[in-house]
């Protein structure tokens, strides 16, 4: 699915398994870039992961409410589904 941004990135090949949020959320700034993405602590990760969300860069993406996630390892590995399709 293309996006407004010619620089999106629409496969995004690391999973948050074995990562802390600051080194998923270090990837993601990597590849999607500051504008997109807001560097947080993991305490505030439902924040940064709500600017996604609402960003023009994903709107095509059904990117998931961060509410409903226990953990953040729960909602990125979602949100990484979602932009890389489902594996075959």
């Amino acid at each position: 699915m293309a996006t407004s941004d010619p620089n999106f990135q629409p496969f995004f090949p690391v999973l948050p398994d074995y990562m802390t949020w600051e080194n998923w959320n270090e990837e993601l700034v990597i590849y999607y870039g500051q504008k997109n993405i807001v560097i947080s602590p993991e305490e505030t990760w439902r924040d940064a992961a709500m600017n996604i969300v609402q960003s023009q860069s994903f709107n095509r993406y059904p990117v998931p409410n961060p509410d409903v996630y226990e953990t953040w390892q729960d909602w990125a590995m979602e949100f990484t589904t979602i932009i890389n399709g489902p594996s075959r």
